[in-house]
């Protein structure tokens, strides 16, 4: 079983960043005793992104690289003003790490990303690598 924490306790939802992290929680836990463990692919409109993993831990912000410690807080504040009743955009982001860019247009040039920020209307599927 796992627990989901953080940001995802949240009165507001956005219910695909939802899913996705509980997909993840479950693939972590359906792949713990496997010696391959497979990655996150997303399919966007423009690209694959491909990812170690979504990013579903309760964050150490004293930890994190650069950017999660941005997105981070400004989670906090965008849920704040939310909750307030001010702004209501529920386009979440998730964080993915050691990420690699495939471009639709140019699958040669690949990017690749310690750390990259994805907003959720973004996405148009996931699955895994093989």
């Amino acid at each position: 079983m796992f627990t989901i924490t953080g940001h995802e306790l949240s009165s507001l939802h956005d219910m695909k960043k939802l899913d996705i992290v509980v997909i993840q929680a479950i693939l972590d836990e359906l792949q713990k005793n496997s010696d391959h463990k497979r990655k996150i692919k997303i399919a966007t409109s423009n690209c694959f992104i491909i990812a170690d993993r979504i990013n579903t831990e309760e964050p150490d912000i004293d930890n994190n690289p650069l950017l999660d410690q941005a997105i981070l807080k400004s989670e906090d504040t965008t849920l704040k003003i939310m909750q307030d009743g001010k702004v209501a955009n529920l386009h979440a982001m998730i964080v993915l790490n050691n990420v690699k860019i495939i471009p639709l247009a140019n699958p040669e040039k690949e990017i690749e990303c310690e750390t990259f920020a994805l907003y959720t209307d973004h996405i148009m599927g996931i699955t895994l690598t093989e």
